[in-house]
């Protein structure tokens, strides 16, 4: 038997789905005969990320172009970053600039040994109580400034966070593994926060969204398997995917229900596929 020119892309979901081959109607079967119902689909990436900046700025260095393939973490874009690396510079300096802390610390340490020996001068007859005053005065101010410092190296640890985060959101990085599609902006262009700048896509694995009657939709289940025909690419054997989501909000006009199937993509086939 000849093969036809152009092969029919179908879903067939095992035990529930089934159509003839290359036509848009489907052919309804008895449960008895068992015989897989098909339906059409296109596949896309199942994920994809459409990346931007968040802070305005001039655009200093992209590392990829379309069809590069990127890993979690790689650095894509950055911006020309060269005032937030002083200003990172300067808030490291101030988180190490501890004497102030140290001085505080000595202080409270003398006091309150002051105040031991004013104490003990006077219940020996050599100090009198107004002496007693000041040196529990002076060791609760000691106290009060070491808090003081404490805090202020609280504050310039936080300032120190908040400089690295700056510097942070003037670099794009992959938050998957997949490809890239398109590159949007190039080095000496300005960009606006929260303007796409670079897409990246997951095709592995493919997801593919097809519409089922009601009446068929109401014996599919999540992680049911479904066979899947590729119409693009001459292939023997159908791949096998598993269905990930039934939507519960129906088509009134088609009486139709969205099924979404997830199928391995191990050999790279591009999105797109019907």
């Amino acid at each position: 038997m000849t093969k036809p020119l152009r092969w029919v892309a179908c879903i067939a979901l095992a035990g529930t789905l089934a159509a003839v081959l290359g036509l848009g109607t489907l052919q309804p079967q008895s449960d008895s005969q068992a015989t897989p119902r098909s339906y059409t689909g296109v596949s896309r990436p199942s994920t994809t990320r459409e990346l931007a900046f968040a802070v305005r700025g001039k655009i200093a260095q992209v590392t990829v172009e379309p069809g590069d393939r990127v890993t979690i973490g790689q650095e894509l874009m950055r911006l020309d970053d060269a005032v937030q690396q002083a200003t990172l510079e300067l808030a490291d300096a101030q988180l190490a600039d501890d004497t102030r802390l140290e001085l505080a610390q000595i202080a409270l340490e003398f006091q309150a040994e002051e105040l031991r020996l004013v104490e003990q001068s006077l219940k020996d007859g050599g100090a009198n109580e107004q002496d007693v005053r000041t040196a529990r005065f002076e060791l609760a101010r000691s106290k009060v400034e070491l808090r003081a410092a404490e805090s202020e190296m609280l504050q310039r640890g936080l300032t120190q966070k908040r400089e690295q985060a700056r510097l942070a959101e003037m670099r794009i990085v992959s938050p998957i593994d997949g490809d890239v599609v398109r590159v949007d902006r190039r080095e000496g262009e300005t960009v606006d926060e929260q303007t796409p700048v670079i897409t990246v896509v997951q095709v592995e694995p493919l997801r593919i969204d097809v519409s089922v009657p009601v009446t068929v939709s109401r014996k599919l289940n999540i992680g049911q398997t479904a066979d899947v025909r590729w119409l693009d690419i001459e292939s023997e054997e159908p791949v096998t995917g598993k269905i990930i989501f039934i939507s519960r909000a129906g088509e009134a006009s088609v009486r139709e229900v969205l099924v979404r199937i997830e199928v391995p993509n191990q050999t790279g086939l591009p999105s797109g596929m019907h």
